[in-house]
């Protein structure tokens, strides 16, 4: 039979953390479902633990590697082509989540009104932190079908959610493979262009802050290229008297600051107003501060060509 769900996680050097996702789904009331992992050239021992897993899982685990770093837009994309069920969940190789999250999510799709189901391409639901308490208060919306660029960019409600996606939906689309990590909240509006998502108003995943090597805890400017894409985008998104549309204006100079002089990217200037100069200097002063404090991460980005390979 095949999976209803396929759960997508990309890994790398999370051999400490890893068994947080496994445990969850484990323990998952609803097991029709298919664990799909690919390591991103990992040099601990995160194979194998992955590898005991699968030979102790009450579910189907496929794994795969890179031996050369691709980074996680290019695995996704990978990922989401090879996922055999009809949904599609992105689980942090740091994560855990509740063991009805499934269960949960199949029967809310299952009493969303057809005729507003052919416009939802993921259920969204919020998390909670480890400690037991949510990131963020109930969202209260009497229609629950909403577009994700109205839910974050007119009603302020951009806390982290958790997505479960139809995967006929995502097929449409492609994660920008511009950069080893790039934010996946560029996929979701463009997917949003064009359809919703529906408000399931609770928390299933559980998210830690404790990952020496997290995109999010980091302590140092990661991925310049993703980022410096993900702020162009807000600026667009943003009205233009925003007082955080002038900080991502800001930002986004000392990203590109940090492309083009510090990793000699070369990358173009998509907002020519004269009326900017001033944010340029700011961006530009932001960026000497990164300088002088060691605060940039020095790992270029590469384009990897090639293919992973199966572990059995």
């Amino acid at each position: 039979m095949s999976p209803k769900i396929t759960v997508i996680t990309p890994t790398r050097n999370r051999a400490n953390t890893i068994h947080r996702v496994f445990e969850s789904l484990n323990k998952q009331t609803f097991l029709n479902f298919e664990w799909l992992v690919c390591d991103d050239a990992s040099n601990d021992n995160t194979i194998n633990k992955l590898k005991k897993f699968k030979k102790k899982s009450k579910f189907d685990i496929r794994i795969f590697k890179y031996k050369k770093r691709a980074g996680k837009p290019k695995i996704d994309n990978f990922c989401v082509k090879k996922a055999k069920g009809e949904f599609v969940i992105f689980a942090d190789s740091d994560d855990a989540f509740k063991k009805k999250s499934f269960s949960d999510f199949l029967k809310e799709w299952e009493i969303i009104p057809k005729n507003k189901k052919k416009k939802i391409f993921a259920i969204i639901s919020r998390i909670t932190l480890a400690n037991g308490k949510s990131l963020e208060p109930k969202l209260n919306f009497k229609d629950k079908s909403i577009s994700l660029i109205n839910l974050w960019h007119n009603h302020k409600k951009k806390g982290e959610k958790w997505l479960f996606i139809k995967k006929k939906i995502l097929l449409k689309y492609k994660f920008p493979e511009i950069d080893f990590y790039v934010p996946e909240g560029i996929t979701w509006e463009k997917i949003s262009l064009k359809y919703n998502v529906w408000i399931l108003d609770k928390c299933y995943r559980i998210f830690y802050s404790d990952t020496q090597n997290s995109v999010t805890h980091s302590k140092k400017i990661n991925y310049p290229i993703g980022q410096l894409k993900s702020l162009e985008l807000n600026i667009k998104m943003q009205k233009k008297n925003n007082v955080n549309n002038f900080r991502c204006i800001v930002n986004y100079y000392r990203f590109r600051f940090i492309n083009n002089y510090y990793f000699n990217y070369n990358i173009l200037d998509k907002f020519t107003s004269n009326k900017w100069f001033f944010f340029k200097i700011l961006g530009f002063l932001l960026f000497l501060k990164d300088i002088i404090f060691l605060n940039l991460n020095s790992e270029k980005y590469e384009k990897n060509n090639s293919k992973p390979i199966e572990i059995n």
